[in-house]
């Protein structure tokens, strides 16, 4: 009984670490057909999607994806077993740790609260014939001013992330 236990409780310190795991690396997968073979899915085209405003991420994010494709060896082909779409936002949030929540000295000012720049990137893979979702990750960044290199490397290092959850575990049978 107490093996059982041990076991019991190791098992859920895994799920645990892996759930970890995946939120340090900020990714998540949204969806996931469970019916879908993804080892028929050689061939990937692009398509719609809502790409980044400045055309320097734009590219970036697309060779990354193209980069991460190929090392799960896919080909960009027309048409393709799946074509493959990128969403790009971005949104303001608040920082209340830089808010000072002391009473200020007569005559000062209270610290503000800063403003951070965070960025969602999403990628769809949908079926080519029916343009169903079959799989789609996002992940978020606090996003800061960069150079071209540095630009370049966050977003690899993103796009690396994402795709370190495809293809999805084989459904159980």
């Amino acid at each position: 009984m107490k093996r059982v236990l041990s076991i019991a409780c190791l098992l859920v310190l895994v799920i645990a670490a892996a759930s970890l795991a995946q939120k340090a690396a900020g990714v998540t997968v949204l969806q996931s057909d469970k019916t879908a073979d993804f080892s028929k899915f050689k061939t990937y085209e692009w398509g719609p999607g809502h790409p980044a405003l400045d055309p320097a991420w734009d590219k970036a994010i697309i060779a990354a994806i193209d980069k991460e494709l190929a090392a799960k060896g896919m080909k960009k082909a027309s048409p393709g077993s799946v074509v493959v779409a990128y969403h790009a936002v971005q949104r303001e949030d608040v920082d209340i740790s830089t808010f000072d929540n002391k009473a200020p000295a007569k005559g000062a000012e209270r610290a503000d609260a800063s403003i951070v720049k965070v960025g969602t990137l999403a990628i769809d893979l949908r079926e080519t014939a029916s343009r169903k979702v079959v799989w789609r990750a996002a992940a978020e960044k606090a996003l800061a001013k960069v150079g071209d290199a540095e630009r370049d490397a966050l977003v690899a290092k993103l796009v690396a992330n994402i795709f370190a959850l495809y293809p999805p575990a084989p459904a159980k049978k």
